[in-house]
């Protein structure tokens, strides 16, 4: 049971109540013993509020907990035999659910900074599952990108550390786009067949972890009060204060489905952004916040990395292999 304590970037402070782990400083009851934790919830809660929550991890004496949309671990962690990192990683994704709802497929997926590909492929005269093996083993960051002529498909995977860190797949005949997981399979069924195309190329990791956030992070909640300047300015400033890795969307659109800007964010500053129709990646990034102020309209999302995805609790990303 997790008690909320205050607000935050993404969910909520909180205290993990009869833990049965020893006492922390601040809570030194040894007959109810708490532990601090970080509880991401897109429901807003009441402080004081004492919610049933799953635990994924610590780092830095902080429990990463989840919401319970589903209370326990799920069956594929109870009979795993892979390590406390991995599982760790299995948690998040089983408990905690996607928010990724866009139209948009592969242009959201930035193209190499340098404008050179790393390799270009067909699938016809290339082996592809030798190919997904040597980026495993490497430790690749970037993306893999994927067109089908026989499934009328687009799709695209961002690597960090030979892992996937995100993922993303349309098709013409289909009314929706899918992400991470469903993205995955369908992605890697496309690859082996015949006239598949492939492009592998570098991205920075910092660009690759803000973007991934849109995938496997926590939606930061809207306060439908606020107007879309007030959320952006607000959002900006919170995560400043508390460090955050993340993405913020800037769609003109209203129902936010279309995002034209991203804006990238490392420990808590802004740090370059993307311009989704121009395929333009921004170092300036203060020219596309003012931007997005100017325009004043539309809909802004944003989407934080709890520190502790990235801590060496747990290993981020599914297995490109798997």
């Amino acid at each position: 049971m997790c008690k909320i304590e205050s607000a935050e970037p993404g969910g909520y402070n909180a205290v993990v109540v009869g833990s049965g782990l020893p006492p922390s400083a601040e809570h030194d009851d040894p007959q109810h013993p708490h532990i601090k934790a970080f509880l991401p919830s897109i429901e807003p809660l009441k402080i004081g509020q004492t919610v049933p929550a799953t635990f994924v991890c610590m780092h830095n004496n902080r429990a990463l907990m989840t919401f319970a949309f589903m209370l326990g671990t799920t069956e594929r962690v109870q009979h795993s035999t892979a390590s406390d990192e991995d599982n760790a990683f299995a948690i998040w994704v089983d408990s905690y659910p996607s928010t990724q709802k866009l139209r948009r497929a592969i242009d959201l997926i930035m193209p190499a900074v340098s404008g050179k590909l790393f390799r270009e492929l067909n699938s016809s005269v290339a082996d592809t599952s030798m190919l997904l093996a040597e980026l495993e083993l490497a430790n690749f960051t970037g993306c893999v990108k994927v067109r089908s002529e026989v499934q009328k498909s687009r799709s695209a995977m961002l690597l960090f550390d030979g892992r996937v860190a995100g993922a993303i797949y349309g098709r013409k005949d289909a009314q929706e786009t899918f992400a991470v997981e469903k993205a995955m399979k369908l992605m890697k069924a496309d690859i082996p067949e015949q006239d598949t195309f492939l492009q592998v190329y570098e991205l920075p990791p910092d660009v690759v972890l803000s973007m991934s956030a849109l995938f496997l992070g926590c939606p930061v909640a809207k306060d439908k009060e606020k107007t879309l300047l007030d959320y952006f300015d607000t959002t900006l400033m919170s995560i400043s204060v508390s460090g955050e890795t993340g993405c913020l969307t800037f769609s003109e659109s209203e129902d936010g489905l279309q995002p034209d800007i991203l804006i990238f964010i490392k420990q808590g500053k802004p740090f370059g952004g993307y311009k989704i129709a121009d395929q333009l990646y921004v170092e300036e990034v203060e020219s596309l916040l003012a931007e997005i102020r100017e325009i004043a309209k539309g809909a802004v999302e944003a989407h934080i990395l709890p520190e502790q995805l990235l801590s060496e609790a747990m290993t981020f990303g599914y297995k490109l292999q798997t």
